[in-house]
């Protein structure tokens, strides 16, 4: 578990603007966890900190039919910013890659864990889920949690082949394990680039989908798969009313192809663009350590005065608003989760 401490200055740009200096502390050399940033929070908006076994967290499954693209650099840092705003988050690794489950400092070669296939397997047989054994504490006070992943995810299809309405069966788990799930307020799924029955399990978690696009051909291109994927879906599903709301990531302004991609994919895509733009950054691609991923870490736990912190801020309050993300137990009712017919 990481011990996360942040000055003041960080602090402050993980608060909203206005109205919280006077929460932060005079000491000069003070440092936040994020239990602070969300006691400040409460505290000026005169909200209690109760868990309301009621609701459900929102839920972003994130997504691109092409690897490389960031995606899970993506997850990873809106998971660590969220957390350190002091939300309280829980991360999904959907992966076979384990990518996030490594960025998260997880070694799954080496670790005994229990992956979402299993946790759904479970669910639909009508076996106990146990989830509470599948979750690694990556956060203090269970700010940031992990289902983590490894190479026998890819094992999942083989039993949801045969199983009826499986695409809702994440969908199930998240209801029967209501108790676990509202512990949190935000819940980030990173899904695999290929499409599978998995894969479109998680995507039906919400009814937008996060599309993480690099700026460049071949990932525009991956952007019409997976606008082909949604589309399918929809059909498949007529109540379903899939969306997709799209992050670019890698832009560089001294790179044409970068301006041209952008442009595209605001023509392509104009109300569906997020209008914070990741920057083609040597930090983002120093997060994972290479010896030892006990040492990995997002970019505002390892470089956060950098202008790759700053875009991920800037993102995370943009979804924070997009999402209607709340600390104060108004979180998206249980009512609104897609079950499928035969649930």
């Amino acid at each position: 578990m990481k011990n996360i401490q942040m000055k003041a200055k960080l602090a402050q740009s993980l608060l909203p603007p206005d109205g919280f200096d006077e929460f932060l502390s005079e000491e000069k050399n003070r440092l936040y966890e994020p239990k602070d940033l969300r006691a400040i929070r409460i505290r000026q908006q005169g909200g209690s900190d109760a868990q309301n076994f009621n609701r459900m967290p929102v839920q972003i499954p994130v997504r691109m039919s092409k690897g490389g693209v960031g995606k899970t650099t993506v997850v990873g840092n809106l998971g660590s910013a969220l957390a350190m705003m002091g939300y309280r988050v829980l991360l999904v690794d959907g992966d076979p890659q384990a990518s996030l489950t490594g960025l998260m400092g997880i070694d799954w070669a080496a670790e005994e864990l229990t992956h979402i296939g299993e946790l759904m397997r479970r669910c639909y047989r009508g076996q106990p889920v146990n989830i509470e054994e599948a979750v690694k504490p990556i956060y203090a006070d269970g700010h940031l949690d992990l289902i983590a992943a490894d190479i026998t995810l890819a094992e999942a299809d083989s039993w949801m082949m045969s199983a009826a309405n499986r695409e809702f069966i994440y969908n199930r788990m998240v209801r029967d394990c209501m108790a676990f799930f509202s512990r949190y307020e935000v819940v980030l799924i990173d899904t695999a680039p290929s499409t599978s029955l998995l894969t479109n399990a998680l995507m039906l978690a919400s009814n937008e989908i996060l599309a993480v696009v690099m700026l460049d051909g071949q990932s525009l291109k991956a952007m019409q798969v997976l606008a082909s994927n949604v589309n399918e879906l929809n059909n498949a599903f007529p109540d379903l009313n899939l969306g997709v709301h799209i992050v670019a990531n890698g832009y560089h302004p001294s790179y044409g192809s970068c301006k041209e991609a952008l442009q595209t994919l605001g023509s392509c895509y104009p109300n569906h663009l997020n209008d914070n733009i990741l920057p083609f950054s040597a930090s983002f691609r120093r997060q994972i350590n290479m010896l030892d991923d006990a040492l990995s870490g997002t970019v505002l736990e390892r470089e956060p005065g950098t202008v790759s912190a700053e875009a991920v801020i800037n993102l995370a309050w943009s979804l924070i608003d997009r999402y209607q993300i709340h600390l104060d137990g108004q979180w998206s009712p249980v009512a609104d989760l897609r079950l499928g017919e035969a649930a």
